[in-house]
């Protein structure tokens, strides 16, 4: 599939140089558009050989990059696709970090479709993840983890459902870095040595991104669904959620209690993964405008391999110049 990853990377590069006039105006659905829109294009000016596994939502029915869309009438499909066009919409809109463009391959038929829920995540780096028992209830996997390591750090999503489990691993003296929104940028910084692991529930269709980014960085995951209810417990839409969940999770042959791998999400070991950021993380630095070019800094992740690429585009030329210069 490395044949395929210069098209993918420019994806993620042009989706975020197109959603960036955008940072700091407050609109995060025209933001995410742009970017949902320049992926479609240019996928499909390509032939893109691909399917969407992990789209833009099952729930919103999105009319582009929806789960099975394809970009080619004519060509067998090899390549499955998982891909957040903008993960961390609100915070880009407010101008804050916490925003990337993100695109994982593998191939046909080899990603989980999983369902539009919420899902508990452990993203840990591979020394680390032999002595994760996913059994366990997560504070007693934290206490092992810091009897192996005492100077453990951890980023986490700055929520109330976390706030409880925040203050069990400060009692533990690990260091904790929280983060608005974002765990696949999260995973990320794990990867970029930023810190020893990112736990916290998250959405589930963003935990495929992160599987194949953990096989592709030699990195190791664990996951379970969780259920809406158990997030949101007094909301007007939660009855119909989780009459939405129990269906889905009864044809998928899933329940709650299903734990998951990253190779069970993803079954592909040259899978790739690849990301450019818009407003950045802690490592990942945002899009910038220097001498009249935009600077994109983008990840790729394969065969236990990563990179930090730096890209420059013309600012002078349009969007649809720029999708013509890498379309076939």
């Amino acid at each position: 599939m490395e044949t395929n990853s210069l098209l993918f990377l420019r994806a993620v590069e042009l989706a975020v140089i197109a959603a960036s006039p955008l940072v700091g105006k407050n609109d995060k659905n025209r933001l995410d558009q742009k970017a949902v829109d320049i992926i479609n294009r240019l996928l499909t000016n390509n032939n893109a050989k691909a399917k969407i596994a992990i789209g833009e939502g099952e729930l919103d029915a999105a009319p582009m990059l929806y789960q099975g869309q394809t970009f080619s009438e004519n060509q067998a499909i090899t390549i499955d696709i998982a891909v957040d066009p903008i993960e961390g919409t609100s915070p880009a809109s407010k101008n804050e970090e916490g925003s990337i463009s993100c695109i994982a391959i593998a191939k046909a038929d080899s990603m989980l479709q999983i369902p539009e829920m919420y899902m508990e995540k452990l993203f840990i780096s591979k020394n680390l993840a032999k002595y994760v028992d996913f059994n366990l209830e997560i504070f007693e996997i934290l206490k092992k983890l810091v009897s192996v390591k005492p100077n453990l750090s951890c980023i986490i999503l700055d929520k109330p459902r976390h706030q409880l489990i925040i203050a069990k691993m400060r009692t533990l003296g690990i260091e904790i870095y929280l983060i608005k929104e974002g765990d696949v940028l999260g995973a990320i910084d794990v990867v970029l040595k930023k810190a020893d692991f990112l736990y916290g529930t998250g959405g589930a269709p963003e935990g495929v991104l992160m599987a194949s980014l953990a096989i592709a960085t030699n990195h190791q995951m664990w996951a379970k669904l969780v259920g809406y209810d158990q997030i949101w417990p007094n909301e007007p839409e939660t009855k119909e959620r989780v009459a939405i969940e129990q269906k889905v999770l009864q044809q998928k042959k899933l329940t709650f209690k299903t734990i998951f791998t990253e190779h069970d999400l993803v079954q592909d070991e040259s899978t790739m993964f690849f990301a450019a950021s818009l407003t950045g993380g802690t490592v990942l630095k945002p899009l910038t405008v220097v001498n009249d070019e935009f600077v994109v800094n983008s990840f790729i992740g394969y065969n236990n391999i990563y990179h930090q690429i730096v890209s420059k585009y013309p600012i002078r030329k349009t969007m649809d110049e720029l999708l013509i210069h890498y379309s076939k």
